[in-house]
């Protein structure tokens, strides 16, 4: 079910049922931004149809990142320039063939159904909506290409998969070191006043965002620091994925029995140590 949720004036959530996902819309006086498209078409449908009534047009459009969940239903919203990070038409790139079996299609084909960025950044970039202004900066770690938006005038911070709050950390094809650094690093946005996860709930106040945006951080560098230790103790790789038990590094943070969550936790560990592996490798 796709919800909206305006979260300040003019800035709105927009929930789908992928993991609890987040999208946002950002409407300016003379344009509106979407930041991200969902997993299905219907869902960039709605977000278009959610703009068009306002008296905009979904020509502008955001991506995060490109992983799946987040652009494959951004079709509608891509009339016009789509941004992304510099290293996001390589993220792309390397899914096409998994889409193409998940549609079965040739490859050819899959391409030609996906978002492209119009725009890319290495930096930073700034977007003027009039009214509303969205800069949009580089938060890898969970991709490569990952990036976090935030809209100045209201404090709101669009994570995208940079930070979650209805999961735990999810590395995917990215790197646990510089998730917990572009985590920090949010730390210090001064403006911070709502947070917008990739997934989960919506958080409202600077100190509870921070706060959680601390703990996700301070996860990450405990379970690296308890598998650095098991594995040079000798553990195997598997013992090391043993010693981090989910109800002390995860406790009641998070709902046990949501999105499977004990076996989420146990993929990110394992995501670690194959990290710290390659590390002593070096």
């Amino acid at each position: 079910m796709i919800e909206f949720e305006e979260v300040a004036p003019g800035v709105f959530s927009v929930a789908h049922d992928f993991v609890e996902g987040k999208n946002a819309i950002v409407i300016g006086h003379r344009a509106a931004l979407a930041i991200d498209g969902g997993n299905y078409a219907e869902e960039g449908a709605a977000m278009a149809a959610f703009i068009r009534n306002r008296g905009l047009a979904p020509d502008r459009l955001a991506l995060t990142h490109g992983h799946g969940d987040h652009i494959l239903g951004a079709v509608p919203l891509a009339g016009g320039e789509v941004f992304a990070h510099a290293n996001t038409p390589a993220v792309i790139r390397r899914q096409i063939p998994m889409w193409a079996k998940r549609w079965e299609v040739e490859p050819a084909e899959a391409e030609r159904r996906v978002v492209r960025p119009t725009v890319t950044f290495s930096d930073e970039l700034s977007i003027d909506l009039d009214g509303k202004s969205v800069r949009l900066f580089p938060t890898p770690g969970h991709s490569a290409d990952g990036v976090s938006a935030l809209v100045l005038e209201d404090g709101v911070l669009i994570g995208g998969d940079a930070v979650v709050t209805g999961i735990v950390p999810a590395i995917g094809d990215g790197d646990s070191r510089q998730l917990e650094a572009s985590l920090r690093s949010l730390l210090s946005v001064a403006e911070l006043e709502v947070l917008v996860p990739g997934h989960g709930p919506v958080i409202h106040g600077r100190e509870e965002a921070r706060d959680w945006i601390r703990w996700e951080a301070d996860y990450l560098a405990a379970v690296r620091d308890r598998v650095r230790a098991s594995l040079k103790e000798g553990s195997s790789s598997s013992a090391a994925v043993e010693a981090v038990g989910y109800d002390e590094f995860v406790s009641d943070r998070l709902p046990r029995d949501r999105h499977n969550m004990p076996k989420r936790h146990r993929h990110t560990v394992v995501k670690i140590v194959a990290e710290e592996e390659a590390w002593q490798l070096r």
